[in-house]
């Protein structure tokens, strides 16, 4: 137990020594040139395990909605890097990458209130994220041993197993539709000098193949509520609290599901440029329960870094999440990129 801690506690500092850099950098920043900053959003992450795909998660977002009359069109792309192999009673074989592409929108129907829809359609294959992972970890004595059983950028299976029941199978295949969701978001509460609140909802649609696992094959509900506040002329934070209601059971074993909370806080520091940096933390519960493997049961934090860069009516997000607790329902490391189209009435007249 006392090696499995060190080994976690190596790979945590490893992977984030350059993260932390990256924030006292943002956080000691102060605007390059005069501009009026209202804060350009955290990173739209969520987990991104390729079996916690097949739910619901409402991404992390700022409270603020779009103005009635103003829309937004996005692409929204993440490569995920995933091993694992058995565990606990579990027969398991996990070595790919997954890619997650969305194409989605949001509009503002009325004031204070905003609707989306997302499109994700999900791949996987053998990638291209293998050596940097591998080398980072030698450089830092963290290998993950598992890691080492397998070529580099190989797809090496997507199976888990109990007994001889097949829980999740998968194979090599590109682009297919994930589950669709809708979503709305309300602004409540803003009285002045204190944070922004709004409340969240969404539904997921069982459009994806479920025996592909892309998809639940039933759909789920969330609920939550987001906050932000403007610290400082160059400094914004976020905060997201979220309950998702999963439907079960699934897959042939008939796992029922438990309830899913998923907490988000973030900071985002203006740099000048229209560049801000952000930092952010994620913890997330898994709704599969009672097996007792890492690889499906449990509680994931992970740390998220990344860059906006804003020039209207365009946003492009820039992003890397890593896995920092010692359990397996996320993905060992996520690179996500996001660009963002932003439409107004006032934009259109000009």
């Amino acid at each position: 137990m006392s090696q499995w801690l060190d080994e976690s506690m190596a790979q945590f500092f490893s992977h984030w020594l350059w993260m932390a850099a990256l924030a006292l950098c943002a956080l000691l920043a102060r605007p390059a040139w005069a501009e009026e900053f209202t804060g350009y959003g955290p990173l739209p992450v969520r987990n991104f395990q390729p079996i916690q795909l097949i739910f619901l998660n409402l991404p992390f977002e700022r409270a603020q909605t779009l103005r009635p009359g103003e829309f937004t069109v996005h692409l929204e792309s993440a490569e995920s890097n995933e091993i694992a192999t058995n565990q606990e009673g579990i027969q398991a074989l996990l070595k790919f990458e997954s890619n997650r592409t969305v194409l989605g929108g949001a509009a503002g129907v009325a004031p204070g209130l905003e609707v989306g829809l997302d499109v994700p359609f999900i791949s996987r294959f053998g990638g291209f994220l293998d050596p940097f992972l591998n080398g980072t970890e030698d450089l830092f004595g963290t290998s993950n041993p598992e890691r080492h059983i397998f070529p580099n950028n190989s797809f090496g299976g997507f199976s888990v197993r109990r007994d001889n029941t097949v829980l999740f199978e998968g194979r090599n295949q590109q682009l297919e539709l994930g589950d669709i969701w809708a979503s709305a978001k309300y602004e409540v509460w803003h009285p002045q000098g204190w944070p922004l609140l709004a409340l969240r909802g969404a539904i997921k649609a069982p459009t994806g193949r479920a025996g592909g696992v892309f998809g639940s094959g039933k759909p789920d509900f969330g609920l939550g509520v987001a906050a932000e506040q403007q610290l400082l002329d160059w400094l914004m934070v976020y905060g997201n609290l979220d309950m998702i209601y999963p439907v079960g059971p699934i897959t042939p074993a008939r796992l029922s599901l438990n309830t899913m909370l998923i907490e988000d806080v973030g900071a985002e520091a203006y740099v000048g440029w229209h560049v801000s940096l952000v930092l952010q933390q994620e913890t997330y519960t898994s709704p599969i329960h009672g097996t007792g493997t890492r690889l499906l049961d449990g509680t994931v934090v992970e740390l998220s870094a990344g860059v906006n860069w804003r020039w209207r009516p365009l946003l492009f997000q820039l992003g890397a999440i890593d896995n920092i607790s010692p359990v397996a329902p996320a993905a060992d490391f996520t690179l996500m990129a996001r660009l963002t189209y932003f439409a107004s009435p006032c934009e259109r007249r000009s």
